[in-house]
């Protein structure tokens, strides 16, 4: 079976570096490019860890793009601390030697766009994206599919209305969503189905092998920071919900919608209007609905084990 094509547009963070992770132990996905965005940290940060996520694997060999430093229009993304200061736990990092590409990431997603088959993984705010069909009109078409983790029918995390990655820039999500592309939104009424526990982060130390330690790692705080928030430490695999619908498209549950976002008001800018009426079951635009987080645990466990490059001495 041939492999699908993925690019992924992502703002680490660390439920994005599971994300990747996930990604490149996937044997159906091939990760051509990972371009980044502004985020949960500033572009200078996200592109330094998109690096040093690769580098980690031994993955010189796929392109990193730095893309858009700022939204469409304000707010301007502030620094967050939700993923540490540096986004990725505030480890101790070595310089990467994974590269920089020396393309915009809208350039980049252009180019893989005409070298075959992509998909598109976007587990970060949708700017680059909104610039890509800005840049190159009607490249939209030419996309075999984008999953994007993003939006909230109930209830949001940045506000009571408005999940992150949407809420960072809407009007670049309500150009994204508008666009003729097939498009799987991963909401946070599914992505807080999929969580890790305490038994999972242990498993990960214990696989003897740098990613698996640091990966330990990066996860503790953010449980910390999920305790601190939800009261309790199950860590929320929102970002990996994106890839795991490209794994295995029948592990998620879905159906067809009409996805509007709202750019106005003072309560409810960045708010997701995710239309689920049988009038829309057709759609090409879909929204997940349900996933059974055991078997997306025994997966995650699994891929991430076999991820061996890096050995801990």
């Amino acid at each position: 079976m041939a492999r699908t094509r993925v690019l992924i547009d992502t703002d680490p963070g660390v439920d994005d570096a599971v994300a990747i992770f996930l990604a490149l132990a996937s044997p159906e996905i091939e990760v051509v490019g990972v371009t980044a965005v502004a985020g949960n940290v500033p572009l200078a940060k996200t592109v330094l860890n998109a690096r040093r996520l690769l580098d980690l694997a031994g993955r010189d060999d796929i392109p990193v793009a730095a893309g858009c430093a700022e939204p469409l229009s304000e707010p301007v993304v502030e620094d967050s601390v939700v993923h540490g200061r540096d986004g990725l736990g505030d480890l101790e990092w070595d310089e990467p030697r994974v590269t920089l590409d020396p393309r915009h990431a809208v350039d980049l997603i252009a180019d893989l766009v005409r070298e075959g088959p992509l998909s598109i993984v976007a587990i970060g705010p949708l700017t680059n994206l909104a610039v890509l069909l800005q840049r190159y009109p009607g490249i939209e078409r030419e996309v075999e599919g984008l999953v994007i983790m993003g939006g909230a029918s109930f209830q949001g995390n940045v506000t009571p209305a408005a999940e992150f990655n949407i809420w960072a820039d809407p009007e670049a999500a309500r150009q994204v969503f508008a666009a003729d592309w097939p498009l799987t939104l991963m909401p946070l009424d599914l992505t807080h189905q999929a969580y890790l526990v305490d038994e999972d982060l242990e498993y990960f130390a214990s696989l003897g092998t740098e990613i698996g330690r640091r990966t330990a790692a990066m996860l503790e705080p953010y449980a910390q920071f999920h305790d601190r928030w939800y009261g309790n430490r199950d860590v929320i695999m929102h970002d990996a919900m994106a890839v795991y619908e490209l794994i295995d498209p029948a592990a998620i549950d879905k159906q067809g919608v009409r996805v509007d976002v709202e750019v106005d008001g003072v309560h409810a800018r960045g708010a997701t209007f995710i239309d689920r009426r049988r009038e829309h079951a057709a759609s090409p635009v879909r929204v997940g609905l349900a996933v059974d987080n055991d078997r997306f645990r025994q997966v995650l466990r699994e891929r991430l084990a076999s991820l061996r490059d890096t050995e801990v001495d």
